[in-house]
């Protein structure tokens, strides 16, 4: 009696396990909170015959880093940082990204711009 009860035990143990697995997993699908910092990049010059592309990073309005990039030739000058928002305590942990992953997302974007011969992102990313 008692080796059948313990059989008996097991066997409604992994029944349990099994049908928490899959249905209340199931039930439970994620969802992510995109919650803006206030940074924004704009690009005030597309150049398409030279591959050049300049963007704005700013913040409340203040500009903290200009970054053009040359698609053509890879070259990409950096003016500021937006390191120096980050001084400020109570921002610190508010801002995630470094210059270098700005410099990143600008230098994608640009070659996504030159070769899909946009010159204007904020009507080819407008949604109607």
């Amino acid at each position: 009696m008692k080796c059948s009860s313990r059989n008996l035990t097991k066997i409604i143990g992994i029944a349990v396990a099994i049908f928490s697995l899959v249905y209340i997993r199931k039930g439970t699908s994620g969802k992510t909170l995109f919650i803006s910092t206030g940074i924004k990049m704009d690009y005030p010059l597309i150049n398409q015959e030279n591959g050049e592309v300049t963007a704005d990073i700013t913040y409340k309005g203040k500009k903290y880093m200009r970054i053009q990039y040359n698609v053509l030739t890879e070259e990409t000058k950096v003016k500021g940082s937006i390191e120096t928002i980050k001084l400020n305590r109570l921002l610190r942990n508010k801002i995630k990204l470094d210059d270098g992953e700005y410099i990143e997302m600008v230098q994608s974007s640009a070659r996504f711009f030159i070769e899909n011969e946009i010159t204007n992102p904020e009507e080819y990313y407008r949604q109607d």
